[in-house]
C-alpha cells in the first residue's frame, strides 16, 4: 500500500506526481488507468509537488528537511532545487533546520511563485525553486520547528501568504500581502486556548477569507477568518465542547476545500472520510458521494 502526503495533476492533461510515504515521489504516464506503472522519479520519503501550471515541462517534488527536486524536461531528469540566495548557502540543512515533511505551496496565477518552510522562517522562490530567499520570523511567533509548519498561498491572490504551526502562547499565524516577503502575526483564536495546527487552507476568491485546521478532541476543528486574521470563528460547533453543534465529528482534520463554483460547498478532509457543507460551514455531514474512508 502507497500513503499519498501530496500530489499535483499536469494543467490539461490526465497525468500526476505525488509524493508518498517512506516511498518517494512518483510520476504517471498520460491517461494512467489502475495498473498503469508509474515511474519512481525522487528517493527518500515523498511529500508535497507542484505541477506549473502553465509549463507542463516543469515539476517540482522533494524529500524529508526541504530536499526540493526539480525537473525542467517534464520529468526526465531532476535536479536540487534548494539554492538560497539569501542567506547564502542552501535551504536543505538536513534534520532540526526544515520540517521533517517538506511543504511546498504553490498558485495557479502564479506559477513561479512558490514557498517552503524552515526553522527560521519562510523561503521564497519566484523561478519556481531556481533560487530561494529567506524571510525570517521571530522565533518567538514563528514556534519550534514542527511537521506541522505549513506554508499557503492565497487561492485568490497570489500576494496574500498564510503560514505558521501553532495558535498560543508558543506561536502564531502569519500573514503575508507582499508575496512573502515580509509577515504579520495575526490573533490567535482564544476562546478555547488551542495549540499545534493540522492544515492552512484559503478562499477561492476572497483573499481576506482563510481558514486554520486543527485535529484536539472536544476543540474546534476548523477556524475562519473573514478580515485577514483579525477574527476568527469555528465553523465546527465545538466552541463549547463536544459535541459538535452543527454535525462536524470529533475527528482529526487536514484540508479543506471551498468549491471555486460554489463558495457555499465546502469538503474536509478527516480519519474517517471527507465531511461536507453545503451552506457554508453552518451545518456539516459526512459525503455521500462513493469515496472511501
Amino acid at each position: 500500500t502507497t500513503q499519498f502526503y501530496g500530489l499535483d495533476k499536469r494543467p490539461g492533461a490526465r497525468a500526476y506526481v505525488g509524493g508518498t510515504q517512506d516511498n518517494g515521489t512518483w510520476l504517471s504516464p498520460l491517461d494512467p488507468v489502475a495498473l498503469t506503472p508509474w515511474a519512481d522519479v525522487i528517493g527518500g520519503d515523498g511529500y508535497e509537488t507542484s505541477w506549473h501550471f502553465d509549463d507542463p515541462l516543469k515539476i517540482i517534488g522533494g524529500y524529508q528537511y526541504n530536499g526540493l527536486q526539480r525537473s525542467l524536461d517534464g520529468g526526465r531528469s531532476w535536479s536540487p532545487a534548494i539554492t538560497a540566495v539569501s542567506p547564502p548557502g542552501e535551504i536543505d540543512h538536513g534534520g532540526g533546520s526544515a520540517p521533517f515533511i517538506t511543504k511546498i505551496a504553490k498558485s495557479q496565477s502564479a506559477p513561479d511563485f512558490l514557498c517552503a518552510v524552515g526553522v527560521q522562517g519562510v523561503w521564497r522562490s519566484s523561478d519556481f525553486g531556481g533560487t530561494w530567499s529567506l524571510c525570517a520570523i521571530p522565533a518567538g511567533t514563528w514556534g519550534s520547528m514542527s511537521s506541522f509548519h505549513d506554508v499557503y498561498i492565497s487561492r485568490a491572490n497570489p500576494s496574500v501568504v498564510w503560514a505558521g504551526s501553532r495558535m498560543d502562547v508558543n506561536g502564531q499565524i502569519h500573514r503575508s500581502t507582499n508575496g512573502g516577503v515580509s509577515f504579520t502575526p495575526v490573533p490567535n483564536y482564544a476562546a478555547p486556548t488551542m495549540g499545534g495546527i493540522s492544515g492552512i487552507a484559503t478562499h477561492p476568491t476572497d483573499a481576506n477569507t482563510a481558514y486554520v485546521l486543527f485535529s484536539f478532541a472536544a476543540r474546534p476543528k476548523i477556524l475562519r477568518t473573514t478580515d485577514g486574521g483579525t477574527n476568527w470563528t469555528d465553523l465546527t460547533g465545538f466552541a463549547g465542547g463536544a459535541p459538535s453543534t452543527n454535525g462536524f465529528p470529533d475527528v482529526a482534520v487536514y484540508d479543506l476545500v471551498v468549491f471555486s463554483n460554489n463558495t457555499l460547498r465546502m469538503w474536509a478532509a478527516t480519519e474517517i472520510g471527507i465531511v461536507e457543507s453545503l451552506d457554508g460551514g453552518l451545518t456539516w455531514a459526512l459525503a455521500d458521494n462513493g469515496l472511501p474512508n
